[in-house]
């Protein structure tokens, strides 16, 4: 599933966790309450045909196509959002004014094609969701809602001034929720619109539902089904807006397939006693289950199984219990809708492995290639 990184805000800071699992799975660094440790580099984005990585200490943005070479790097704007196009690593990168003082204007920046395509937005607010090229896209701009199909432009004019916006897609890569934040910015009002992206094309967005306790952070419209992150989540059905059932008081980020969601709480230089969480619900049922994890660094569904990070490595779980870590080392990861998972490693190397099923259980193989 690809979905929204927003670097201007992303958590550079890994807290590891030990509840969960065994102590005797090899030597792993202490947490320590308050002094959180640095990654330099992100994995932004990935699929199939490749992937993205953020070095923070330089602003440097790299493509790198799924064999490891590379495609493009970018520096001079710092990005607030990422997307990918129809494969990574094409992409087109956010550079809002506010994250950019030096800048007179917003602006949009593909890398497609070989080619660097930059346009020019109104100072403010901007981040482009989804686009399969600079003529075909979907972004919040200022207080609306705004897409182009390639023959002009078109907008939504939002209820009162845009707080926040999230683009989250589904894994089958054919529609976007677009959540927008408006009114009250201590208590914002969050509503999702919903587009039809299964081509180049985009189609226009409808009101998915209305008053949400918080931004769409994953969906599977096959399903009928989404779920909302940040204070109170919930599972509802998109056709109707019902709520399913709550999820919890708090989730930070969470994926989804055709079976399962996972979701992961996450906090920065939190106590230890504060465990951080990654919860595996089953998207019909009441089977859940919880495991320790890092703070950040990423989180997926595949099949019946959700994917995390848990002391510096990445495991698996199903909603029935009984997390597997693995061997793989990595301080971020992106899974795949094919079922394999690209770790980052903490210098920046990115190789690929696969996630096993068998039986009830879950498992994410040690061997991959790299580059």
């Amino acid at each position: 599933m690809r979905m929204r990184i927003r670097l201007a805000a992303a958590a550079l800071l890994i807290v590891p966790v030990l509840a969960g699992c065994s102590a005797d799975d090899g030597p792993t660094t202490p947490a320590v309450s308050g002094d959180p440790v640095e990654n330099r580099f992100l994995l932004v984005e990935g699929d199939t045909a490749g992937y993205i990585t953020f070095d923070t200490e330089q602003e440097k943005l790299t493509g790198f196509r799924s064999d490891g070479t590379r495609a493009w790097t970018h520096s001079g704007n710092f990005p607030s959002d990422i997307q990918c196009l129809n494969q990574c690593p094409d992409a087109v990168i956010s550079a809002p004014v506010s994250e950019n003082p030096g800048q007179k204007k917003s602006l949009a920046i593909w890398k497609y094609r070989g080619e660097t395509t930059v346009k020019e937005f109104a100072a403010g607010r901007l981040d482009v969701h989804w686009s399969s090229g600079p003529d075909n896209w979907i972004a919040t701009v200022g207080p609306s809602v705004t897409w182009s199909d390639g023959a002009g432009k078109r907008s939504l004019d939002l209820p009162g001034e845009l707080k926040d916006s999230m683009g989250t897609q589904s894994a089958d890569g054919r529609s976007l929720a677009v959540s927008v934040a408006t009114g009250d910015e201590a208590a914002p009002r969050w509503s999702a619109y919903l587009f039809d992206v299964p081509g180049r094309t985009p189609g226009s967005p409808r009101l998915a539902v209305d008053h949400l306790p918080g931004s769409v952070g994953c969906l599977d419209p096959a399903a009928d089904r989404a779920a909302t992150i940040g204070e109170k989540p919930a599972l509802f059905t998109l056709g109707s807006g019902r709520r399913v059932r709550d999820l919890g008081d708090f989730s930070s980020e969470c994926a989804m397939s055709r079976s399962t969601t996972v979701f992961g709480t996450y906090a920065v230089g939190q106590a230890e006693q504060d465990a951080q969480a990654v919860r595996v619900t089953g998207n019909t049922g009441n089977r859940t289950s919880q495991a320790g994890t890092s703070s950040g660094g990423g989180l997926g569904a595949t099949s019946g199984c959700g994917v995390f990070l848990s002391e510096g490595r990445i495991a698996a779980m199903p909603p029935t219990g009984g997390a597997e870590r693995s061997e793989v080392r990595a301080v971020g990861l992106r899974v795949l809708p094919d079922g394999d998972v690209y770790a980052l490693a903490a210098d920046g190397t990115v190789t690929r492995h696969r996630v096993v099923t068998a039986g009830s259980g879950c498992s994410v193989s040690s061997s991959g290639s790299g580059r």
